[in-house]
């Protein structure tokens, strides 16, 4: 009887995960919406890197007005979304693990959209300043985007789905980030000038909101147009990792004790440096070292990003062929797909580094630049998705964590390079590229140090704290308490 029932069940995982595994289906599109909010949200969020040339340049400002913002005010414009951004990210995943993910998805990027849409008329009436405090605003706005994907991924996507779902959410701010950088550059050096490029991305962030709120949902069991067959593949595959739509406090202490989650922490962070010093001073380097004007600047600055996008796509589809082979385990394929890209993305830094100061062909600069960007497709199946893995349950609190902490470089990144370039009036071509030079190889080193901590730490497999009732009970047998189950029998009654 009992090998006839184990029979039964495997062959109707089987034909679950034939019947609900195959075809397009309602994951997928919640993973496609995800993508596509999370692009607009990146729209919304960078446009200012190349938008600030067009308005701090009287050359690239197309008869619009002029500002005259010295280079340390544009560090803290570029860098105070980060204020809000950073502040907000704990909240935020406190906030979607409460109340649901779908709705803090949904007012982030329409929240930031309407703000961005702002943003001229705040430079109008209010200078750098004013500038500032809407950006803040927008971080804050945004800040609970990503925990809030995190918990989507963790009851949506079936563990061997998980890096490719990883790697299709987050091309998202890959296709926002060449959006913004060649469609932004040339919305600011056409007609419309540089105030297009808040009006546009915003409007359009706006009508994705419609979208998304027709069609999202927490969970599978909160979905109604799923069918049957993909919403039980789903939660059979998820098993009791997952609570689905179960409000379950966060274990911020044994979170915070795991080794594991403190090598995230030190590897988000070291990413987030080297990548925005990329996205928010690639423009500015271009301009002062490459020599581009604001159309060639926006369309070379997103560039790399084309290269981003189908490299997502190639880590998405090799992730999934690895994880499904099982030729690796999962802990390995993450380190291995990590250490791909940050040392990878730490030798281009030192190369650009011992390159820029004897005057490095436009070319190679360029080249180097892309290859840096495209090696960053490697992360969605590394460190990225590797929260997830830890506790479905509290991966979107974990990234909220981690995120925070890790954005404080998007404060720290242009204030530095603002600092290390120093560039004045009186600045020569030899002392620029020594300080460019000098970024590259911080860079570098941040990159190098990021990825041996995660090979040192990290981890793959669920934590016990994941599902904190089955922790509790586990920890009560192993004391030899009675479990609630058992305390409800009557006292006299033998238990085999």
């Amino acid at each position: 009887m009992t090998a006839t029932t184990t029979v039964s069940a495997s062959g109707k995982e089987a034909a679950l995960k034939e019947a609900g595994g195959r075809g397009f289906g309602r994951r997928h599109l919640q993973l496609m919406l995800l993508s596509m909010g999370l692009a607009l949200g990146y729209c919304c969020r960078i446009n200012l890197s190349i938008c600030i040339v067009a308005m701090t340049s009287a050359e690239s400002a197309n008869g619009y007005p002029v500002y005259d913002w010295e280079p340390k005010y544009r560090g803290l414009v570029l860098s105070s979304f980060f204020w809000g951004y950073v502040l907000m990210q704990v909240p935020g995943a406190t906030l979607a693990n409460r109340y649901g993910p779908a709705r803090f998805v949904f007012l982030g990027v329409t929240g930031c959209a309407v703000l961005t849409c702002l943003t001229p008329l705040a430079a109008a009436w209010g200078g750098w300043m004013a500038v500032c405090a809407l950006r803040m605003l927008e971080g804050l706005c945004q800040g609970v985007i990503f925990p809030s994907v995190h918990f989507m991924l963790g009851r949506w996507s079936p563990p061997v789905e998980r890096g490719r779902a990883a790697a299709i959410v987050f091309t998202g701010p890959s296709i926002g980030t060449l959006l913004a950088m060649a469609g932004v550059g040339l919305l600011c050096g056409s007609p419309l000038g540089w105030p297009s490029g808040f009006y546009v991305p915003g409007l359009l962030a706006l009508v994705w909101g419609v979208f998304w709120w027709k069609m999202s949902a927490d969970s599978p069991a909160k979905c109604k147009h799923i069918a049957p067959e993909e919403r039980e593949y789903i939660q059979m595959s998820l098993g009791d990792s997952s609570s689905n739509d179960k409000r379950l406090s966060v274990p911020w202490l044994a979170i915070m004790s795991t080794p594991a989650m403190w090598s995230l922490i030190a590897v988000h962070m070291c990413s987030n440096f080297g990548h925005w010093l990329m996205l928010t001073q690639m423009p500015t380097y271009m301009q002062t070292m490459l020599h581009f004007n604001i159309e060639d600047n926006g369309i070379m600055s997103s560039m790399p990003y084309l290269c981003l996008v189908l490299t997502s796509t190639l880590v998405g589809w090799g992730a999934q062929r690895v994880n499904e082979s099982g030729c690796i385990s999962i802990v390995m394929s993450r380190k291995i797909f990590n250490s791909v890209g940050h040392y990878g993305m730490g030798i281009t830094f030192l190369v650009l580094s011992f390159l820029t100061p004897i005057g490095i062909p436009v070319g190679v600069a360029v080249g180097l630049l892309t290859a840096a960007v495209s090696l960053e497709a490697a992360l969605l199946a590394g460190f990225l998705v590797n929260h997830v893995d830890l506790s479905p349950n509290f991966g979107g609190a974990m990234l909220g964590v981690s995120n925070g902490l890790g954005n404080i470089m998007g404060i720290v990144a242009p204030i530095l390079v603002s600092l290390v370039v120093n560039q004045t009036p009186e600045s020569t071509p030899e002392d620029l590229a020594t300080g460019w030079s000098r970024v590259f190889l911080i860079g570098a080193c941040v990159y190098f140090s990021g990825n041996t901590v995660f090979v040192l730490l990290g981890r793959a497999d669920v934590q016990p704290w994941n599902n904190p009732e089955k922790a509790d009970k586990a920890e009560k047998l192993e004391k030899g308490e009675p479990t609630e189950a058992l305390e409800l029998l009557p006292p006299d009654r033998n238990v085999a």
